[in-house]
């Protein structure tokens, strides 16, 4: 049986598309994973330790310059060649870009796939900060490793657009779409709930939601799933501080992510709205998209490039004029309850084209045709 090794500077577990790979290949190949924390679903895990944090600040003056391989080349990157010298691969699969001269390194002769996911040279194009340590740095790699890879693939058509006109490379898209899931809509009870779940970033706007609210009567409730880490902690805690002053914003508790879909299956709009304030906002196709659909939740989101066009054609959801809480809360109060339920019926429809069980099939024609 062909070995292919899986490689992301994650928690497998917990990333929605390195797990769906794993999953998916493992139907035909002994799959290795290499990432922060197992899936638990790999043929075999092999642990990669990330730089701590402040050893990244440590480092980054190496960026400034232009010491790329030296910064690249860490204790722990050359520590987990040293452990992977005697395992040998049929095909490596890297997130990301910052992952592939590792992935080059640990595959000897055999293919290499960059699942880019985003457009990794305006990756936070918005914060300041990494645009002075980081940009060049992103530019380097993907002008260096790009070429050196076999196959691309990335999670939109804008994205895919991009990578083509800058990098003269043909990446092949496989969306952000999530396991089909035999759920039906639940329908809307006496308050239409509104849920928008993810990570907290400052580049997303998620005040705009919140503002949204005084824009809506009390037939409306908000529920917020956020997730948010060490450096994301304060912009989180001001969030909270700016929902108390509205009793109908509910906070929840993630849950964890196999049981996501069928938990917001008892909500009723999937919120997805992400003002284009850097690049890959601009052309987002994220997996909470897909998560809704699967939930069977109508979705609203912004006059944006690639949620609004599925949105129309389903017809499974609301598209915003406008990037402001005044124009989300526009679209939502023009429907009533019996609207609501029509749309979500629609996104049962769509749940059936919409899920990754047809991108799976796209990536394994791409292993397949390496291999």
């Amino acid at each position: 049986m062909k070995r292919i090794l899986i490689l992301a500077y994650t928690d497998l577990k917990m990333d929605p598309r390195p797990y769906r790979q794993i999953k998916s290949l493992g139907n035909d190949f002994e799959v290795h994973s290499a990432g922060t924390s197992k899936a638990g679903i790999e043929y075999q895990f092999h642990l990669i330790k990330k730089r701590s944090f402040i050893n990244e600040l440590i480092n980054l003056p190496m960026l400034k310059f232009g010491f790329y391989d030296s910064f690249y080349w860490d204790k722990a990157k050359n520590r987990f060649c040293l452990e992977m010298k005697n395992i040998s691969f049929d095909l490596v699969i890297a997130h990301e870009i910052r992952l592939v001269p590792l992935a080059i390194k640990i595959a000897g002769s055999a293919p290499v796939i960059l699942d880019a996911h985003e457009y990794s040279p305006l990756n936070f194009d918005d914060d300041p900060f990494w645009r002075f340590f980081y940009k060049d740095y992103y530019i380097f790699l993907c002008s260096k490793f790009i070429p050196k890879v076999q196959q691309m693939i990335t999670v939109s058509k804008g994205i895919v657009q991009e990578y083509k006109k800058n990098f003269l490379v043909e990446p092949v898209l496989v969306t952000n779409a999530c396991e089909f899931k035999d759920l039906k809509p639940n329908p809307v009870g006496s308050k239409i709930k509104l849920l928008h779940h993810g990570i907290v970033s400052s580049s997303r706007s998620l005040e705009i939601m919140l503002d949204m609210m005084d824009f809506l009567n009390s037939d409306f409730e908000l529920y917020l799933m956020l997730v948010f880490r060490d450096s994301t902690r304060f912009h989180w805690k001001r969030l909270v501080k700016k929902a108390s002053k509205n009793p109908r914003i509910i906070f929840l508790k993630p849950v964890p992510r196999e049981i996501l879909v069928e938990y917001s299956n008892q909500f009723d709009v999937g919120l997805a709205f992400f003002p284009p304030n850097n690049f890959n906002l601009k052309f987002a196709l994220p997996n909470k998209f897909f998560e809704y659909i699967q939930s069977r939740l109508m979705v609203l989101v912004g006059p944006d490039y690639e949620m609004s066009p599925l949105v129309r054609k389903y017809q499974f959801g609301v598209v915003s004029k406008e990037w402001t809480a005044e124009s989300m809360a526009k679209s939502l109060s023009r429907l009533d309850k019996d609207e609501i339920n029509r749309l979500k019926t629609n996104a049962n429809v769509a749940a059936l084209e919409l899920n990754s069980e047809k991108q799976m099939e796209v990536l394994k024609k791409v292993v397949e045709g390496l291999i």
